[in-house]
């Protein structure tokens, strides 16, 4: 009874998650016109001499954009990877647009270094999930797919947590993470467990090579 509440509620989670993305998504995608009004003013200004749009606000309405897409893809793949990027996104546009003094520059320049050192060494392979796509295991089998772009059968479970602890209760093995099957196309790989049950799940490419059973 516990296992099916935390999965309804980790799917209804995600249901909210994915309804949260759309949303952003559309919103990002009526903003980007405006750059076309900004590309327009832009060269109008070039044609006339005047100098009254300045680069530094295209630049900075187009940055604004990337963050948003980053900070989506962030929700999806729910790795810590992609919070360094948007982080990333965030710093470069404010030391690009805004005017900062030198002392600004250099924390922010320090702030990059320090991101890129913890992304480079600080991260295991375990932990930033270059390969896959991490998700909840309360996440159904047709969101998995639309989200990883894999072909997992629906006839194997209602979620990806569910998939995963029916075949390895069917062999006999224990959950813990790092263990992995093969469901379709792809490799689902516990990747993290809370109170004994599995919580993220991460879905890689098929590649029989290197697959775990």
């Amino acid at each position: 009874m516990k296992q099916f509440l935390r999965s309804r509620v980790a799917k209804f989670s995600s249901y909210i998650e994915i309804y949260i993305s759309v949303i952003i998504l559309i919103g990002i995608v009526f903003v980007s016109f405006s750059l076309f009004n900004d590309l327009y003013l832009m060269i109008k200004d070039m044609f006339n001499g005047s100098n009254t749009f300045i680069i530094e606000e295209f630049l900075g309405h187009a940055l604004q954009l990337i963050i948003g897409i980053e900070f989506v893809k962030m929700l999806a793949k729910h790795t810590p990877g992609s919070v360094i990027e948007v982080l990333l996104f965030a710093l470069a546009r404010k030391l690009i647009i805004v005017h900062s003094s030198m002392l600004d520059l250099l924390i922010g320049v320090v702030a990059i270094a320090i991101l890129f050192f913890i992304k480079k060494f600080l991260f295991s392979s375990h932990f930033t999930q270059e390969e896959g796509t991490v998700v909840s295991g309360g996440t159904s089998i047709r969101q998995v797919n639309l989200i990883a772009s894999a072909n997992i059968p629906e006839t194997l479970g209602n979620t990806v947590g569910g998939v995963i602890a029916n075949e390895l209760n069917s062999k006999g093995k224990k959950l813990v993470a790092g263990t992995s099957i093969v469901a379709g196309d792809v490799v689902l790989k516990i990747f993290s467990m809370r109170d004994g049950l599995i919580d993220k799940v991460e879905v890689i490419p098929r590649d029989p090579s290197k697959a775990k059973f």
